[in-house]
Formats: structure tokens, sequence, C-alpha cells
């Protein structure tokens, strides 16, 4: 109120030092921490029910003497392909964005992506909360933010589309293998599905009007669950971003943009295969890509932070129906799981403060 205005009746002041709060204020405030506390338990108990209850599962007790003949070497390569697959995902964010006309350096694309990577498995549905982190971050270099969640939407759609076809060869180089008939019912399934995914996503990308079609009759069948979801909005959203992939994801851009896309997910997967190696277990292309497409399909559904738990029990079921022994499946999952979901929690942390304190920050 303006010093010129009259001064109208109304509650009395709070007290200085403001501890006079409504209950509704004290309740806003108190929601946020309650919140992060459930998110922390669900992370504990998920985190113990994986770590603890797996190995006992897979028999970790009467094998331990295993562990022994580990080769640190192949432990120490997996590190090193999984940095590369993170900064293969940098980059490919990075070129999305000089499609759409925003150039950054690098290592602001690398800060972006592993602060997200850390606030995104932290906690379920962590991505909204990273996409704020990428969309402030990227305000300050002067992007708005709906380029920025543009950019990250065709990565994702390019990223897609990388692992789906990752599955597909794995599903053929697996031709041939003698496997049990309950698996090539499950594997076959899986990919007629990914095969209608991927022809879908292509045809609704060619036609920005079958996408705006597509994305308002989902926002209808969403509304129902959540009424603030606007129909036209999302079909107007939906048609923009077919748009901006034929203009942005065409000719060489695509090309450029899908191989980054299959080096972050092949280097993933090569950590994997040297977590095995490390025990001294090679489980071959085929089987690994199929069980590794499987359980990140598996984990698209944000059940959980990062997948966790999802990808575990999915790489340990599709590997030992291959043939690998049950204990060697299990060890090398949860050994790939902290070489892929925990360690790079570290820089993830300390990117997310660097960002958190960029001079400029809104």
């Amino acid at each position: 109120m303006n010093a010129a205005e009259p001064s109208s009746p109304g509650p009395p002041s709070p007290p200085e030092g403001g501890t006079d709060r409504t209950p509704s204020q004290r309740r806003g405030r108190r929601r946020p921490a309650v919140r992060w506390i459930v998110h922390g338990v669900l992370l504990v108990a998920l985190t113990v029910g994986v770590f603890g209850l797996l190995p006992h599962l897979g028999g970790l007790a009467h094998d331990a003497a295993g562990l022994r003949q580990a080769r640190p070497a192949f432990l120490v390569a997996a590190v090193v392909a999984q940095a590369v697959s993170l900064g293969s995902y940098a980059q490919l964010y990075r070129r999305v964005l000089a499609a759409l006309g925003a150039r950054i350096r690098f290592r602001l694309a690398a800060d972006v992506i592993m602060a997200t990577f850390f606030v995104s498995h932290l906690t379920p549905f962590g991505s909204a909360t990273g996409t704020l982190v990428n969309a402030s971050t990227l305000e300050t270099e002067g992007i708005a933010a709906t380029t920025t969640g543009e950019a990250i939407a065709l990565s994702s759609l390019t990223s897609t589309v990388a692992l789906l076809v990752l599955f597909g060869s794995g599903f053929a180089a697996t031709a041939g293998r003698h496997v049990s008939h309950q698996y090539l019912v499950i594997a076959g399934v899986a990919l007629f599905l990914v095969a209608a995914v991927l022809a879908a996503v292509l045809a609704v990308g060619a036609r920005p009007a079958i996408a705006g079609r597509a994305g308002g009759w989902a926002a209808g069948v969403a509304k129902h669950v959540r009424h603030s979801i606007d129909p036209a909005k999302v079909s107007q959203t939906s048609a923009r971003l077919a748009s901006l992939a034929r203009s942005a994801l065409t000719g060489r851009d695509f090309a450029v943009s899908l191989a980054f896309a299959a080096g972050n997910w092949l280097f993933d997967l090569l950590a994997l295969d040297l977590v095995f190696l490390a025990l001294r277990y090679q489980p071959g292309f085929g089987p690994l890509a199929v069980a590794y497409g499987a359980a990140n399909i598996a984990s698209a559904i944000p059940l959980t932070p990062g997948g966790l738990g999802i990808i575990e029990v999915t790489l340990v079921a599709v590997t030992v129906g291959f043939g690998a022994p049950r204990p060697t499946a299990v060890l090398a999952v949860l050994g790939y799981r902290i070489v892929q979901y925990w360690l790079p929690l570290i820089p993830g942390a300390v990117a997310y403060v660097r960002l958190r304190l960029r001079p400029g920050r809104p």
C-alpha cells in the first residue's frame, strides 16, 4: 500500500519477528519438509531392500568367495565408461539446444545434466524439480524456459529412439539361442510393443496435426485424474514439438544427435558388461542388450527414483534367464548400479551446488 492511500481496517500486524502465522501458512511451510522426509525414508527403504535382500535371494551368502577373484581394472574401466556415457548425454542435450538456436558451453551442459541427475535420482518424480533447475540455470544465459523445455523433450525423444533400436538389436542377436519358451513369449510381446511405439513416434513426428490430436486425446484422458490439465494447450504444445522435431532433428542434425544418444546407452551398457567381466563372466551382447533395454523400458514409469529396484530385478531376471549364474548376476548388477546410480550422485551434488551459487541466478 502506498503512503498516500488511506489506511483500512484489517487484522492486527504480527509482532516483530513474524511469529504470528496463519495455520495455512504454517502448513505450507511444513509440506516441503514432510515431502522430503517421506522421499528420504522411501529411498532408504528401497536401498536396503535392493542391496540387502537381493544378495540373499541370489545365494551370495554361500558364494562370497567369488569376490576375491574380482578384477579391479575392469571396475575402473566401468567407471570411465559411465563418465563417457554421461558426457555423451550432455553433448546430446547441447546439440539439441543448438538446433533450436541456443548454444551453451559443454561445461554448463554437463553441470545441468549432472544436477538434474542428482535431483531426479533422489526422489520419485524428481525430474520435474530437475527441469526447474535446468530452466532457471539456462535463463541466466538468455535462453527462454520454453526453449529449455522443448530441448528436454526432444533430447528424451531421441534417446528413446536410440534405446528402442538397441533393444531390437539385442533381440535380433539372441535369435537362435536356446532359451525358455516363456522368455520367447515375453520378449516377443515386448519387441512388438517396442516396434509399435517406435512406429507411433515416427508417424506422430512426421505430421504435427496428428501429434496435436494425439496429445489432446491423451490430455483428455489424463484430465479425469488431474483436473488442472488443459487438453487444448497440450494439443498445441504437442503439435509444436512435432514441428520442432521435423525442423531441428532432421538430416545431419538428427544423425549427430542420434549418435550421441546411442553413445550414452552403449557406454552405459559397456559399464554393465565390464562389471560382469570383472567377475570373469561374459553374458554376450545379445542377452545383455535385451536385459538392459527391458530394464530401462520398465524404469520409464517413474514409480521409484532412478528406477531403483526395478532395474536391478529386471537385469538379474533376464540375465539369469539367458544362463548367467544367479550369484554372479546379482553381484554384477549391484556393482553396476553402484557405478551407474550412486557414484554419479557425488559430482551431481557438486554440480547442483555450483549452479545454485551461480551469479545472477533467478
